[in-house]
C-alpha cells in the first residue's frame, strides 16, 4: 500500500502514514513548522495537518493529528471577471508557502480536455495563529498559451512576499506582493502575469478557519 513518512528533524526519527488515495503530490510546511499543507496526486483539494512541539521525554517523536483535515477544495468552477468568465480549477499541482507565513501559491492543473479549462496559480492569504485560515486572494496567469511549471518564493524579501514563476514558455516572473495595513496583495504592475480577480463574496469569506 502507498504511504508517506514525516521525519523528525531533531533525532530523525519518522513515521510512515498510510496516504488517504494516492500518493503525496506536493506538501509545504509552515514557517514554524506547526502545520503540514499537501496534496495526493489528481486530486482537487489541499489537506491540513498540524503537529505539537514536543519536549522532555517526549521530545524525538513526530507528533502530529494523525486526521488530515480538507481545507480547500478547488475542484472547477466559473468566476465572473473583468476579462469575462472564466472556468478556474483541478487537480493540485505545487504549492508554496511564503516564510512570513501570509501568502500561500497554488499551481492548480485544468481539465486539458475541457475548453476553457486552464492551469493558474492561486494565490491564498493564510493565517496559522491563533486559529488557521485560508482566505482566497486571487489568481495568475501567464501570456496567451504560458502554463506555470514552478513557483518559489523569495526567503529574505522585506517589504512583503515575492513569488517568482517559472512558465512553460521559459519565461520567468517575479510578482512581489506588498503588504498593507489592510493585509490585501497588491502585484506589481510591470512585467507581471495578468492577475485575474475572484469576486468579492469570495474574497470575504474564509475558505476554511479552525472557528
Amino acid at each position: 500500500s502507498l504511504s508517506s513518512r514525516v521525519w523528525e528533524a531533531q533525532t530523525w526519527t519518522c513515521e510512515k502514514w498510510p496516504t488517504i488515495r494516492g500518493r503525496c503530490q506536493t506538501g509545504c510546511w509552515s514557517p514554524d513548522g506547526s502545520r503540514l499543507l499537501f496534496a495526493v496526486l489528481g486530486e482537487p483539494v489541499i489537506y491540513s495537518l498540524s503537529f505539537s512541539e514536543y519536549r522532555g521525554e517526549m521530545q524525538g517523536q513526530v507528533g502530529g493529528s494523525k486526521t488530515a483535515s480538507i481545507v480547500a477544495d478547488l475542484s472547477e468552477t466559473t468566476f465572473e471577471t473583468l476579462y469575462g468568465e472564466e472556468r478556474i480549477g483541478g487537480a493540485v499541482r505545487s504549492m508554496a508557502w511564503d516564510p512570513t507565513g501570509e501568502r500561500l501559491a497554488v499551481i492548480i492543473r485544468g481539465d486539458p480536455s475541457a475548453a476553457g479549462s486552464q492551469t493558474v496559480v492561486a494565490v491564498f492569504r493564510t493565517r496559522n495563529s491563533p486559529v488557521f485560515e485560508l482566505l482566497p486572494c486571487g489568481f495568475l496567469r501567464g501570456e496567451q498559451g504560458a502554463e506555470p511549471q514552478l513557483i518559489a518564493f523569495h526567503p529574505c524579501f522585506q517589504k512583503g512576499a515575492l513569488l517568482t514563476v517559472c512558465w512553460s514558455t521559459g519565461t520567468i516572473s517575479h510578482i512581489p506582493f506588498f503588504f498593507t495595513s489592510a493585509h490585501a496583495p497588491c502585484a506589481s504592475p510591470s512585467h507581471s502575469p495578468v492577475v485575474v480577480a475572484a469576486g468579492s463574496s469570495v474574497r470575504e469569506q474564509p475558505l476554511f478557519s479552525e472557528l
